[in-house]
């Protein structure tokens, strides 16, 4: 009894295994879900910006890359792009996935929602954000603070 019963477990825990690594047949499965909490104490610019903010960065299976973010712009600071770069945090670094860019029109509104497919650079690839996130952060750029005014690392 007990060998049919640890028989089962273990063909339970095979078909498990294998289901959940199985590619989706329309290249559309999700790879993985990232986040990153957009604050100005995050950013390594010296921002003293009060919005705050949340992206969702999804990789699909066929290695395109969604993105949604939030942002709470209470003091209605002109937002003008948005990208993920590759660098640890505290450390400034190259973009490699344009998010907000032109011509997508900047905005002072007091509730930012944003969404859309992103493209990456040469070099880098949706695979590459999964496999190590905290490599990668999230930050949006205002006029005031055009080198990064939130900031958030990927996890």
């Amino acid at each position: 009894m007990r060998r049919l019963i640890l028989g089962v477990v273990v063909a339970c825990v095979v078909a498990a295994s294998a289901a959940s690594v199985a590619p989706a047949k329309n290249g559309n499965g999700v790879m993985c879900v990232l986040h990153a909490r957009l604050t100005a104490t995050s950013e390594t610019t010296g921002s003293t910006s009060t919005a705050k903010g949340h992206t969702q960065i999804k990789v699909r299976a066929n290695g395109t890359i969604e993105f949604k973010t939030h942002i709470l712009n209470k003091n209605g600071e002109t937002f003008v792009a948005g990208h993920i770069h590759l660098a640890p945090v505290g450390v400034a670094g190259p973009i490699v996935v344009p998010l907000f860019v032109s011509p997508t029109p900047a905005t002072s509104a007091r509730h930012i929602r944003q969404s859309g497919m992103a493209t990456p650079n040469a070099g880098t690839t949706g695979a590459a954000l999964c496999t190590n996130p905290s490599a990668y952060y999230v930050n949006y750029h205002t006029t005031a603070f055009t080198g990064g005014a939130i900031r958030g690392q990927l996890h």
